[in-house]
């Protein structure tokens, strides 16, 4: 009996009419300005996914794929956020559907939290390692070793040279990208003031969520991954004021221009 990720990869494929080896994107719902760089593209809500667990009601939610000028793109957008009620094994379960229908790397996007001072609101950012806080592992009780044992080796889980290839096309662009270490919470709240002097403690530069299964997946069955974060608040232990969801998202919709840019020049650039 087929595996719900190759029932999965086969129906994208020919509904998308998917030929060559795409360049995949996970962006939340937040940074849908990015499809205006798209020349072509088809597209497919989640919840016409056969097989696909669907628990956000959001039809804005779906898979994209088209080309880029010339380069073919296959965009998630939205994502399988854990207080919505998805499991662990449902995002493992996405990023293997990636790699099976052929993607050659998977770039993250993500809004965080800076712990580091240095790290501004409005910077834009990229992990190097990571924390996880989460206790969720998307390889727990997995059913799909199609790519071997689940002992998945991490000391390298974000690729250095995707990482390069972004500060080098950052710098072209006189876009410094800071690097530094992501850790995870579960969310939704946001972290307490003790918990983010935490964060800091342990090696921390930026928090967030729904970021450390993917890649963890990824790494799994070896698909190169590089997080493409964008700092839209300032961490507890440090903010000047209570920490508003309105403020966020109006932080993420001002930097939207320069970050949706530097993200079409990084994926022309793989």
């Amino acid at each position: 009996m087929a595996h719900i990720v190759d029932e999965t990869a086969k129906f994208l494929k020919q509904k998308l009419s998917i030929k060559e080896n795409p360049i995949a994107i996970i962006l939340g719902s937040g940074f849908s300005d990015f499809l205006n760089f798209f020349d072509t593209k088809k597209e497919v809500k989640f919840s016409e996914i056969p097989n696909f667990h669907v628990v956000s009601k959001d039809e804005n939610n779906k898979i994209i794929y088209g080309k880029i000028k010339e380069q073919h793109v296959l965009l998630v957008l939205g994502r399988l956020h854990y207080n919505y009620g998805y499991e662990a094994n449902d995002i493992a379960n996405l990023i293997f559907t990636l790699k099976e229908i052929g993607c050659r790397s998977l770039i993250i996007g993500a809004s965080v939290g800076s712990i580091n001072s240095k790290m501004k609101v409005g910077d834009i950012v990229s992990a190097y390692d990571h924390i996880n806080l989460t206790g969720r592992n998307p390889l727990f009780k997995s059913n799909y070793e199609k790519y071997g044992k689940l002992f998945v080796d991490m000391v390298e889980p974000y690729s250095l040279h995707m990482l390069d290839t972004l500060s080098t096309v950052a710098k072209k662009m006189r876009i410094k990208v800071k690097k530094g270490v992501f850790a995870e919470f579960n969310g939704p709240s946001i972290e307490t003031v003790s918990e983010s002097k935490f964060a800091k403690i342990i090696g921390t530069d930026f928090v967030g969520f729904n970021v450390c299964c993917e890649v963890i997946a990824s790494n799994y069955c070896k698909l190169p991954v590089c997080l493409f974060g964008l700092v839209t608040n300032f961490g507890t232990s440090y903010s000047a004021s209570k920490i508003e969801h309105e403020d966020i998202v109006y932080n993420r919709k001002c930097a939207s221009g320069y970050y949706s840019k530097l993200l079409e020049s990084f994926v022309l650039s793989l």
